[in-house]
């Protein structure tokens, strides 16, 4: 299969992806919260004692980092569908041009991998010590997206003929 449109469909592939996960966690709001919920209170973390103090019981700070995961979300769908319809246009056009066309599914993918890495493995598996909770734990999730998304954006700095 050629390299470009190899290209195309990842992009349009994990914008799929994400935009079913965007759907689910605004469709399901409720469940998807409580995830975010019970991680940043931290209360089934077995270091609470010494730990603790970092934990947020504030409703309306979960629901901020819960809307803001979902806006990032958001913000990695759009730019890989315009990374994925730039690269349509440009799937005849010269190296050059369909290189600059990669320019949104690349930034795509980075913004993919920071999410997945910063959020759930930094932030929530070391900051809120996810990975210490045998119920609320997205860690293995968490590395696996970024492994993914950092592959396909390894893939997709690919030169291209």
């Amino acid at each position: 299969m050629n390299s470009r449109l190899i290209k195309i469909f990842f992009a349009g592939a994990v914008g799929f992806y994400l935009s079913l996960v965007c759907f689910n966690n605004i469709m399901d709001y409720s469940s998807n919260f409580t995830f975010v919920s019970m991680v940043t209170k931290m209360d089934d973390t077995f270091s609470k004692e010494r730990n603790g103090w970092r934990s947020i019981h504030q409703v309306y700070v979960q629901h901020f980092l819960f809307g803001f995961i979902i806006v990032w979300e958001m913000a990695v769908v759009v730019l890989l569908a315009a990374g994925a319809i730039k690269m349509i246009t440009k799937f005849k056009a010269t190296a050059l041009e369909f290189k600059k066309a990669k320019v949104f599914a690349a930034s795509g993918f980075a913004l993919g991998v920071l999410l997945w890495f910063t959020v759930f493995i930094a932030v929530g598996g070391e900051w809120f010590l996810m990975w210490q909770s045998k119920n609320w734990n997205a860690q293995n999730t968490g590395f696996l997206l970024t492994c993914c998304f950092l592959l396909f954006l390894l893939h997709h700095n690919q030169e291209d003929v």
